[in-house]
Protein backbone atom coordinates (compact mmCIF):
# COMPACT_ATOMS: atom_id res chain seq x y z
CA UNK A 1 0.00 0.00 0.00
CA UNK A 2 0.99 3.63 -0.42
CA UNK A 3 0.09 6.90 1.29
CA UNK A 4 1.34 10.31 0.15
CA UNK A 5 4.26 8.66 -1.65
CA UNK A 6 5.30 6.38 1.24
CA UNK A 7 5.19 2.58 1.06
CA UNK A 8 3.25 0.90 3.87
CA UNK A 9 3.46 -2.78 4.76
CA UNK A 10 0.21 -3.81 6.45
CA UNK A 11 -2.63 -6.20 5.58
CA UNK A 12 -5.59 -4.66 3.75
CA UNK A 13 -8.68 -4.79 5.97
CA UNK A 14 -12.16 -3.30 5.66
CA UNK A 15 -12.35 -2.50 9.38
CA UNK A 16 -8.97 -2.73 11.15
CA UNK A 17 -9.10 -3.03 14.93
CA UNK A 18 -6.83 -3.74 17.89
CA UNK A 19 -6.74 -7.43 16.91
CA UNK A 20 -5.16 -6.66 13.53
CA UNK A 21 -1.70 -8.12 12.93
CA UNK A 22 -0.53 -4.63 11.97
CA UNK A 23 -2.95 -1.76 12.48
CA UNK A 24 -3.41 0.60 9.53
CA UNK A 25 -6.56 2.68 9.08
CA UNK A 26 -6.70 4.46 5.73
CA UNK A 27 -9.69 6.47 7.00
CA UNK A 28 -7.32 8.35 9.33
CA UNK A 29 -5.47 9.97 6.44
CA UNK A 30 -6.87 13.43 7.29
CA UNK A 31 -5.49 13.05 10.80
CA UNK A 32 -2.06 12.18 9.42
CA UNK A 33 -2.17 14.96 6.81
CA UNK A 34 -2.96 17.57 9.43
CA UNK A 35 -0.44 16.12 11.87
CA UNK A 36 2.37 16.18 9.31
CA UNK A 37 1.70 19.80 8.42
CA UNK A 38 1.30 20.83 12.07
CA UNK A 39 4.51 19.13 13.18
CA UNK A 40 6.38 20.68 10.27
CA UNK A 41 5.24 24.12 11.44
CA UNK A 42 6.14 23.16 15.02
CA UNK A 43 9.65 22.10 13.99
CA UNK A 44 10.26 25.66 12.77
CA UNK A 45 8.99 27.15 16.04
CA UNK A 46 10.98 24.97 18.43
CA UNK A 47 14.27 26.54 19.49
CA UNK A 48 16.62 23.58 19.02
CA UNK A 49 19.46 22.71 16.67
CA UNK A 50 18.16 19.14 16.40
CA UNK A 51 14.58 17.86 16.41
CA UNK A 52 14.02 14.56 18.24
CA UNK A 53 10.72 12.93 17.27
CA UNK A 54 8.90 9.95 18.75
CA UNK A 55 5.95 8.09 17.25
CA UNK A 56 5.18 6.08 20.37
CA UNK A 57 2.47 3.83 18.89
CA UNK A 58 3.72 3.45 15.35
CA UNK A 59 1.74 0.40 14.13
CA UNK A 60 2.48 0.34 10.37
CA UNK A 61 4.90 3.26 10.78
CA UNK A 62 3.20 5.52 8.24
CA UNK A 63 2.75 8.42 10.65
CA UNK A 64 6.42 8.35 11.63
CA UNK A 65 7.53 8.01 8.01
CA UNK A 66 5.75 11.27 7.27
CA UNK A 67 7.60 13.03 10.11
CA UNK A 68 10.99 12.09 8.68
CA UNK A 69 11.46 15.23 6.56
CA UNK A 70 11.75 17.58 9.53
CA UNK A 71 13.20 15.20 12.15
CA UNK A 72 16.92 14.85 12.90
CA UNK A 73 16.42 11.85 15.19
CA UNK A 74 13.32 9.72 14.59
CA UNK A 75 12.16 7.01 17.00
CA UNK A 76 9.42 4.61 15.88
CA UNK A 77 8.06 2.32 18.58
CA UNK A 78 5.43 -0.37 18.86
CA UNK A 79 4.86 -3.15 21.37
CA UNK A 80 3.67 -5.49 18.59
CA UNK A 81 6.58 -7.42 17.00
CA UNK A 82 4.60 -7.77 13.76
CA UNK A 83 4.34 -4.00 13.60
CA UNK A 84 8.07 -3.62 14.19
CA UNK A 85 8.72 -5.95 11.26
CA UNK A 86 6.42 -3.85 9.05
CA UNK A 87 8.10 -0.63 10.21
CA UNK A 88 11.54 -1.97 9.33
CA UNK A 89 10.33 -3.01 5.87
CA UNK A 90 8.84 0.44 5.38
CA UNK A 91 12.00 2.22 6.45
CA UNK A 92 14.04 0.25 3.95
CA UNK A 93 11.54 0.71 1.12
CA UNK A 94 11.26 4.45 1.74
CA UNK A 95 14.95 5.07 2.37
CA UNK A 96 14.38 6.43 5.88
CA UNK A 97 16.72 6.14 8.84
CA UNK A 98 15.15 5.75 12.27
CA UNK A 99 15.59 4.07 15.63
CA UNK A 100 13.04 1.25 15.92
CA UNK A 101 12.05 -0.08 19.34
CA UNK A 102 9.74 -2.88 20.43
CA UNK A 103 8.50 -1.67 23.81
CA UNK A 104 5.39 -0.55 25.63
CA UNK A 105 4.84 3.11 24.71
CA UNK A 106 4.95 4.18 28.35
CA UNK A 107 8.33 2.54 28.79
CA UNK A 108 9.99 4.11 25.73
CA UNK A 109 8.67 7.53 26.71
CA UNK A 110 9.64 7.23 30.38
CA UNK A 111 13.14 6.06 29.44
CA UNK A 112 13.66 9.26 27.43
CA UNK A 113 12.87 12.02 29.91
CA UNK A 114 12.81 15.52 28.42
CA UNK A 115 14.27 14.24 25.15
CA UNK A 116 11.60 14.63 22.49
CA UNK A 117 10.58 17.84 20.71
CA UNK A 118 7.76 16.17 18.77
CA UNK A 119 5.70 13.35 20.29
CA UNK A 120 2.78 11.62 18.62
CA UNK A 121 0.39 9.44 20.61
CA UNK A 122 -2.24 7.79 18.41
CA UNK A 123 -3.78 4.91 20.38
CA UNK A 124 -6.80 2.69 19.87
CA UNK A 125 -9.10 4.28 22.45
CA UNK A 126 -8.27 7.07 24.94
CA UNK A 127 -4.85 8.69 25.27
CA UNK A 128 -5.09 8.97 29.06
CA UNK A 129 -2.96 5.86 29.65
CA UNK A 130 0.01 7.58 28.02
CA UNK A 131 -0.23 11.12 29.36
CA UNK A 132 2.14 10.89 32.31
CA UNK A 133 4.92 9.23 30.31
CA UNK A 134 4.38 11.72 27.46
CA UNK A 135 4.75 14.59 29.93
CA UNK A 136 8.00 13.07 31.16
CA UNK A 137 9.40 12.63 27.66
CA UNK A 138 8.41 16.07 26.34
CA UNK A 139 11.24 18.57 26.07
CA UNK A 140 10.80 21.95 27.78
CA UNK A 141 10.10 23.35 24.27
CA UNK A 142 8.08 20.79 22.36
CA UNK A 143 4.82 19.87 20.64
CA UNK A 144 2.61 16.87 21.40
CA UNK A 145 -0.14 15.33 19.26
CA UNK A 146 -2.84 13.25 20.99
CA UNK A 147 -5.63 11.24 19.37
CA UNK A 148 -8.63 9.85 21.24
CA UNK A 149 -11.20 7.47 19.75
CA UNK A 150 -13.46 7.12 22.80
CA UNK A 151 -15.56 10.15 21.86
CA UNK A 152 -18.80 8.63 23.12
CA UNK A 153 -17.46 8.86 26.68
CA UNK A 154 -16.79 12.64 27.04
CA UNK A 155 -19.65 13.35 24.61
CA UNK A 156 -22.07 12.12 27.27
CA UNK A 157 -23.08 8.57 26.35
CA UNK A 158 -21.20 7.10 29.32
CA UNK A 159 -21.35 9.65 32.10
CA UNK A 160 -19.82 7.54 34.87
CA UNK A 161 -16.97 6.40 32.64
CA UNK A 162 -16.24 10.02 31.76
CA UNK A 163 -16.21 11.02 35.42
CA UNK A 164 -13.89 8.12 36.22
CA UNK A 165 -11.58 8.50 33.23
CA UNK A 166 -11.44 12.30 32.90
CA UNK A 167 -12.73 13.61 36.22
CA UNK A 168 -15.34 15.61 34.30
CA UNK A 169 -19.11 15.59 33.93
CA UNK A 170 -20.14 15.44 30.25
CA UNK A 171 -23.28 16.88 28.65
CA UNK A 172 -25.10 15.09 25.84
CA UNK A 173 -26.49 17.96 23.79
CA UNK A 174 -26.11 19.19 20.20
CA UNK A 175 -22.62 20.55 20.97
CA UNK A 176 -21.52 17.37 22.75
CA UNK A 177 -18.50 16.82 20.50
CA UNK A 178 -17.17 20.27 21.36
CA UNK A 179 -17.70 19.45 25.03
CA UNK A 180 -15.73 16.24 24.48
CA UNK A 181 -12.87 18.12 22.82
CA UNK A 182 -12.73 20.59 25.69
CA UNK A 183 -12.66 17.74 28.22
CA UNK A 184 -9.76 16.16 26.33
CA UNK A 185 -7.79 19.42 26.31
CA UNK A 186 -8.43 19.94 30.02
CA UNK A 187 -7.19 16.43 30.77
CA UNK A 188 -3.98 17.00 28.78
CA UNK A 189 -3.38 20.36 30.44
CA UNK A 190 -4.02 18.91 33.92
CA UNK A 191 -1.58 16.03 33.44
CA UNK A 192 1.25 18.17 32.06
CA UNK A 193 0.71 20.68 34.86
CA UNK A 194 1.61 18.00 37.40
CA UNK A 195 5.09 18.03 35.88
CA UNK A 196 5.28 21.85 35.93
CA UNK A 197 4.87 21.84 32.16
CA UNK A 198 2.27 23.93 30.37
CA UNK A 199 0.21 22.31 27.60
CA UNK A 200 -1.48 24.87 25.34
CA UNK A 201 -3.72 23.72 22.46
CA UNK A 202 -2.62 25.00 19.06
CA UNK A 203 -4.87 22.94 16.77
CA UNK A 204 -7.68 20.73 18.01
CA UNK A 205 -10.60 19.23 16.14
CA UNK A 206 -13.21 16.48 16.08
CA UNK A 207 -13.70 14.33 12.98
CA UNK A 208 -15.64 11.12 12.44
CA UNK A 209 -15.01 8.85 15.45
CA UNK A 210 -12.06 10.69 16.99
CA UNK A 211 -10.68 13.91 18.42
CA UNK A 212 -7.18 15.22 17.78
CA UNK A 213 -5.38 17.68 20.05
CA UNK A 214 -2.02 19.18 19.09
CA UNK A 215 -0.46 21.43 21.71
CA UNK A 216 2.74 23.20 22.60
CA UNK A 217 4.57 22.22 25.77
CA UNK A 218 6.72 24.65 27.73
CA UNK A 219 8.34 24.12 31.11
CA UNK A 220 7.05 27.06 33.09
CA UNK A 221 5.21 27.13 36.42
CA UNK A 222 4.22 30.75 35.80
CA UNK A 223 2.75 30.01 32.38
CA UNK A 224 0.92 26.98 33.74
CA UNK A 225 -0.59 29.07 36.54
CA UNK A 226 -1.73 31.67 34.01
CA UNK A 227 -3.41 29.01 31.86
CA UNK A 228 -5.41 27.81 34.86
CA UNK A 229 -7.74 30.67 33.93
CA UNK A 230 -8.77 28.56 30.92
CA UNK A 231 -10.20 25.76 33.06
CA UNK A 232 -13.78 25.94 34.21
CA UNK A 233 -17.30 24.82 33.35
CA UNK A 234 -19.97 24.96 30.67
CA UNK A 235 -23.42 26.02 31.83
CA UNK A 236 -26.36 25.28 29.52
CA UNK A 237 -30.06 26.03 29.67
CA UNK A 238 -32.15 23.17 28.24
CA UNK A 239 -35.19 25.45 28.12
CA UNK A 240 -34.02 28.35 25.91
CA UNK A 241 -30.66 26.88 24.70
CA UNK A 242 -28.47 29.60 26.26
CA UNK A 243 -24.92 28.53 27.06
CA UNK A 244 -21.72 30.00 28.53
CA UNK A 245 -18.15 28.97 29.40
CA UNK A 246 -16.95 30.39 32.73
CA UNK A 247 -14.68 29.68 35.68
CA UNK A 248 -17.61 28.82 37.94
CA UNK A 249 -20.84 26.90 37.42
CA UNK A 250 -24.13 28.75 37.01
CA UNK A 251 -27.26 27.65 38.84
CA UNK A 252 -29.78 29.34 36.58
CA UNK A 253 -30.07 30.80 33.10
CA UNK A 254 -29.38 34.53 32.87
CA UNK A 255 -32.01 34.87 30.11
CA UNK A 256 -35.04 32.88 31.28
CA UNK A 257 -34.21 31.97 34.89
CA UNK A 258 -34.56 28.25 34.21
CA UNK A 259 -32.23 25.81 35.97
CA UNK A 260 -29.13 24.92 33.98
CA UNK A 261 -27.07 21.80 33.33
CA UNK A 262 -23.31 21.89 33.81
CA UNK A 263 -20.39 20.12 32.15
CA UNK A 264 -16.82 20.09 33.36
CA UNK A 265 -14.34 20.87 34.53
CA UNK A 266 -13.14 21.43 30.98
CA UNK A 267 -11.12 23.85 28.83
CA UNK A 268 -12.95 27.18 28.48
CA UNK A 269 -10.35 28.99 26.36
CA UNK A 270 -9.62 28.82 22.64
CA UNK A 271 -9.13 25.27 21.39
CA UNK A 272 -6.94 26.44 18.49
CA UNK A 273 -4.49 29.26 17.81
CA UNK A 274 -5.17 31.09 14.56
CA UNK A 275 -1.53 32.14 14.21
CA UNK A 276 -0.67 28.44 14.17
CA UNK A 277 -3.53 27.16 11.99
CA UNK A 278 -2.76 29.74 9.29
CA UNK A 279 0.80 28.41 9.07
CA UNK A 280 -0.49 24.83 8.97
CA UNK A 281 -2.66 25.69 5.97
CA UNK A 282 0.40 27.06 4.19
CA UNK A 283 2.04 23.64 4.57
CA UNK A 284 -0.94 21.63 3.28
CA UNK A 285 -0.99 20.93 -0.49
CA UNK A 286 -4.24 21.72 -2.29
CA UNK A 287 -4.80 18.04 -3.04
CA UNK A 288 -5.10 17.26 0.68
CA UNK A 289 -8.67 18.50 0.33
CA UNK A 290 -10.41 16.88 3.32
CA UNK A 291 -7.68 17.78 5.80
CA UNK A 292 -7.47 21.33 4.47
CA UNK A 293 -11.22 21.77 4.84
CA UNK A 294 -11.06 20.74 8.50
CA UNK A 295 -8.22 23.15 9.27
CA UNK A 296 -9.89 25.97 7.31
CA UNK A 297 -13.06 25.57 9.39
CA UNK A 298 -11.08 25.38 12.63
CA UNK A 299 -9.11 28.47 11.59
CA UNK A 300 -12.29 30.44 10.88
CA UNK A 301 -13.85 29.67 14.27
CA UNK A 302 -10.68 29.79 16.37
CA UNK A 303 -11.28 33.24 17.89
CA UNK A 304 -14.86 32.66 19.03
CA UNK A 305 -15.16 31.04 22.44
CA UNK A 306 -18.91 30.44 22.93
CA UNK A 307 -19.92 26.82 22.16
CA UNK A 308 -21.48 26.53 18.72
CA UNK A 309 -25.21 26.59 17.98
CA UNK A 310 -27.08 24.12 15.79
CA UNK A 311 -29.53 26.01 13.58
CA UNK A 312 -32.06 23.18 13.39
CA UNK A 313 -32.05 22.75 17.15
CA UNK A 314 -32.57 26.47 17.75
CA UNK A 315 -35.45 26.58 15.29
CA UNK A 316 -37.04 23.55 16.93
CA UNK A 317 -36.75 25.34 20.27
CA UNK A 318 -38.41 28.40 18.73
CA UNK A 319 -41.17 26.23 17.23
CA UNK A 320 -40.43 27.27 13.65
CA UNK A 321 -39.07 25.62 10.52
CA UNK A 322 -35.40 26.16 9.80
CA UNK A 323 -34.24 28.59 7.11
CA UNK A 324 -30.96 28.04 5.29
CA UNK A 325 -27.89 28.62 7.38
CA UNK A 326 -25.95 31.08 5.21
CA UNK A 327 -28.62 33.85 5.28
CA UNK A 328 -28.76 33.51 9.07
CA UNK A 329 -24.99 33.81 9.30
CA UNK A 330 -25.10 36.88 7.05
CA UNK A 331 -27.86 38.46 9.14
CA UNK A 332 -25.97 37.96 12.41
CA UNK A 333 -22.85 39.38 10.76
CA UNK A 334 -24.86 42.45 9.67
CA UNK A 335 -25.76 42.99 13.31
CA UNK A 336 -22.05 43.45 14.01
CA UNK A 337 -21.20 40.14 15.66
CA UNK A 338 -18.33 37.79 14.77
CA UNK A 339 -19.69 34.55 13.31
CA UNK A 340 -18.41 31.55 11.40
CA UNK A 341 -19.34 28.05 10.41
CA UNK A 342 -18.04 25.28 12.63
CA UNK A 343 -16.23 22.08 11.78
CA UNK A 344 -18.29 20.23 14.40
CA UNK A 345 -21.59 20.26 12.49
CA UNK A 346 -22.87 20.87 8.94
CA UNK A 347 -25.82 22.79 10.40
CA UNK A 348 -23.88 24.63 13.10
CA UNK A 349 -22.41 28.10 13.47
CA UNK A 350 -20.28 29.82 16.05
CA UNK A 351 -20.86 33.35 17.36
CA UNK A 352 -20.53 35.50 20.47
CA UNK A 353 -23.84 37.21 19.71
CA UNK A 354 -26.42 37.18 22.54
CA UNK A 355 -28.96 34.39 22.10
CA UNK A 356 -31.86 36.85 21.81
CA UNK A 357 -30.15 38.52 18.84
CA UNK A 358 -29.49 35.13 17.23
CA UNK A 359 -33.14 34.17 17.49
CA UNK A 360 -34.15 37.61 16.21
CA UNK A 361 -31.91 37.10 13.17
CA UNK A 362 -33.55 33.75 12.47
CA UNK A 363 -37.01 35.36 12.68
CA UNK A 364 -35.96 38.19 10.34
CA UNK A 365 -34.56 35.77 7.75
CA UNK A 366 -37.73 33.68 7.83
CA UNK A 367 -39.89 36.80 7.32
CA UNK A 368 -37.73 37.97 4.40
CA UNK A 369 -37.94 34.56 2.74
CA UNK A 370 -41.70 34.39 3.32
CA UNK A 371 -42.22 37.88 1.87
Amino acid sequence: MEERGYQVFAPEEDEPDKQSDVFFNDHMIENRDISEAAFKVASNIIQSDEIHTCDALSASGIRGFRFNEFSDHLVLNDVNPNAVESIEKGLEANGIEAEVTNKDANIILTENRNRFHLIDVDPFGPFTTFLDSTARAANHDSFVGLTATDNAVPAGSYKKTCMRRYGSTPLKESFMHETALRIYIHEAFRNFARFDKCFEPKLAFQHRHYCRVIGRVTESKKRTNQQLENTGFLSFCPDCRWRVLEKEKRDECELCGHGVANAGPLWIGKFSDRRFTEKVLEEMPAEWEDGREIVERVDSEAEIITPFYDLHELCSNMGVSSPKRDPVIEKIHEKGYPISRTHFSPTGFRTDAPLDDIKEAITEVRKERAG
